[in-house]
């Protein structure tokens, strides 16, 4: 969240009483055990690009040869800033503190500095022996890093200030966590179990449970509001009218869900798996791969203190020309861009890149689209290709780029939003990590990217 957002008024009135925002200047270059130097640079000449603050695109690559990577791409230049080689198999790319997070498949993280790739020292975090199936992560007020241990059912927080783990809590039996909800304007996160279909809600300041939430059945993603008020948990469904694909919404001073909304135009079949809240509107834009459809939900506004209360609702299921699985909005609310993979129904960050990538459904996501669409009219108003395996798309703060993850063209392509052009593509990096120059390396020898984040 940039200061801009979080010292303009919010239009959410609530009767209760929000936690202030901690502001934090600056970032602290932090090293520590087992820090290495395990990154190179691959320059590649451009011409300079907009005048913008420093920002990175970060995108998350699988190397099916070793190590996977994060590829930096300067924001404001269109230039690459270096790539960091992260652990084998990474499965997710977090963000926190201006650190990035990469959750490894050998039971460790990959931390570093975000914006100071080839600068910083590249922590890895060894995540305890008992603990596995780490699938993705949060954030709290304090910076540290929360991780979802689907197979050991329990969260580890990675501190910011040590780089290393310091404490487990464990989750009931069978939960199965699978996303972390929080952010810096809560002072605590949200850790959505799919084996339990609930929420745990954790205080970061002393690791305690606070309470369980009930939601609806198979949830799969967790996302916070801009200012804490609301947490939005995505849940999958069992293909039924019974229990359809839905999402929760979890009031975060209560503790209760105040609000339950069917997604998609035919909710037992639509199989949402993502979701990203739009701080400028304030909505949320689910994605469901069961049917080519985002749905739009009006979260602006919610006060509970009146007659009739004033909740989040549905506005409008957005028919695509394809299946999506991320989404991302422009910050001046005048755009959504969702990537469309065309991935099998109910893809997710749990069967993506797992097991394996060659065994994940990444290798059925064959749909090369990204969707336009105006956040005003809410409709689609044209498509870009953007190669085939279009898994992942995220914006800058400014309003100025976009970027499309393209896993089978092996390549991330930058779209300007006033022209809703595609301006550069970029590979990925070579599977040989000794190889600084791609044309020095064998043919078609890329790693495989599948994630994309934009930093801060």
């Amino acid at each position: 969240m940039i200061l801009s957002n979080l010292l303009k008024p919010q239009s959410s009135y609530r009767w209760k009483i929000l936690l202030p925002v901690a502001l934090t200047a600056g970032v602290a270059l932090l090293a520590g055990c087992n820090d290495t130097l395990r990154q190179f640079i691959v320059p590649v000449p451009k011409p300079g690009g907009d005048p913008t603050g420093t920002a990175h695109a970060v995108i998350l690559s699988t190397n099916p040869v070793g190590q996977g990577s994060d590829m930096h791409i300067d924001v404001s230049g269109d230039t690459i800033s270096g790539i960091v080689n992260v652990g084998n198999d990474p499965v997710f790319l977090g963000k926190t503190s201006g650190r990035a997070w990469v959750i490894d498949g050998n039971n460790t993280i990959t931390t570093y500095v975000a914006l100071l790739p080839l600068t910083s020292a590249i922590n890895t975090v060894v995540l305890p022996p008992t603990d596995s199936g780490a699938v993705a992560g949060g954030t709290s007020s304090g910076g540290n890093f929360y991780t979802a241990n689907s197979g050991s059912n329990d969260t580890d927080q990675a501190s910011s200030a040590v780089l290393a783990v310091t404490q487990t809590i464990q989750l009931p039996t069978l939960s199965a966590p699978v996303a972390v909800a929080g952010n810096g304007a809560n002072s605590k996160i949200y850790i959505v179990n799919h084996g339990t279909n609930n929420v745990t809600v954790l205080s970061t300041t002393d690791n305690t449970i606070v309470k369980t939430i009930p939601v609806g059945f198979n949830p799969i993603w967790g996302v916070m509001s801009a200012d804490g008020v609301d947490v939005f948990v995505v849940n999958q469904g069992d293909k039924t009218a019974t229990n359809p694909g839905s999402v929760s919404v979890i009031d975060t001073t209560l503790d209760i869900v105040i609000a339950t909304i069917n997604v998609g135009n035919t909710p037992a079949t639509s199989q949402p798996n993502f979701a990203y809240f739009d701080t400028n509107r304030e909505r949320v834009y689910v994605t469901n791969t069961g049917e080519n459809t985002v749905s739009v939900i009006k979260a602006d506004g919610i006060n509970l203190g009146v007659t009739p209360q004033v909740l989040p609702v549905l506005l409008k299921n957005i028919t695509v020309s394809g299946a999506p699985i991320s989404v991302a909005a422009l910050n001046d609310g005048s755009k959504v861009y969702a990537a469309l993979g065309n991935c099998p129904a109910g893809t997710n960050q749990l069967n993506l890149v797992l097991p394996t990538p060659t065994t994940g459904n990444l290798a059925n996501c064959n749909g090369n689209l990204l969707s336009v669409i105006d956040a005003t009219a809410l409709a689609e108003t044209s498509t870009l290709n953007v190669g085939s395996g279009a898994v992942s798309v995220d914006v800058d703060a400014n309003a100025t780029r976009v970027y499309a993850v393209a896993a089978h063209a092996a390549q991330v392509a930058i779209i300007r939003p006033t022209t809703n052009s595609i301006t550069t593509t970029f590979p990925a990096p070579q599977q040989n990590l000794s190889c600084a120059v791609p044309t020095n390396c064998p043919a078609n020898a890329t790693q495989t990217p599948f994630m994309v984040r934009v930093f801060p």
